[in-house]
């Protein structure tokens, strides 16, 4: 038996995200409604109804109020799943951060846990948060994968995205309005979880 064939290439536009090298692994999901238009190569996470959105960094999440005496302070961050290694718990001058492991530890010995996955906190600072500071908590979304093209979220509840293989970076955006590059320490964590920007 003979077999004829030709060989070609395949070439993509900038209306997709992914780029040549190890091929992407396409994946569909469901996008959270009422978000507008998502652009093509925005970083995604997925919220508590595991639902596709715009990957963000939270800053300043109320934790709880010092008095001056209490040490212990626990709660629920409200943007889960969170990205291991990105948590840090700020009470007056002591600030404990996460190992990504889900230990929290300060340089003054305050120790803690942080549950990546429910957002559950509990911490306790060395010294007490003087009287009526603010404990506040600094952490990012979890990186679900890269979307792969446009998605109006008005029109439609699908959207396909890579969560592994090979992005075009030129493509790559955070924010799905104020739209930025994504941050070199972004970018490592893109590749730790197997999406390497080209």
């Amino acid at each position: 038996m003979t077999i004829n064939a030709a060989l070609g290439t395949v070439s993509y536009d900038d209306e997709r995200a992914r780029a040549n090298g190890h091929g992407p692994m396409i994946l569909s999901g469901k996008a959270a409604a009422a978000q507008g238009v998502l652009p093509v190569g925005l970083l995604l996470s997925r919220n508590g109804s595991n639902e596709l959105i715009p990957y963000e960094a939270v800053e300043d999440e109320a934790v709880g109020t010092g008095d001056g005496t209490n040490k212990a302070f626990a709660d629920t961050l409200s943007k889960a799943p969170i990205e291991p290694g990105t948590v840090s718990v700020t009470g007056s001058s002591e600030t404990l951060t996460d190992d990504g492991l889900g230990r929290m530890s300060s340089a003054a010995g305050g120790e803690g846990t942080i549950n990546y996955a429910t957002g559950a906190l509990s911490v306790t600072f060395h010294a007490a948060p003087a009287n009526e500071a603010a404990v506040t908590a600094d952490y990012t979304r979890a990186i679900e994968g890269v979307l792969d093209e446009t998605v109006d979220t008005a029109k439609t509840a699908s959207a396909t995205y890579i969560p592994h293989g090979t992005v075009r970076r030129d493509a790559l955006k955070v924010g799905a309005v104020a739209k930025a590059a994504p941050s070199s320490t972004e970018l490592k964590r893109l590749s730790r979880k197997g999406i390497w920007a080209m």
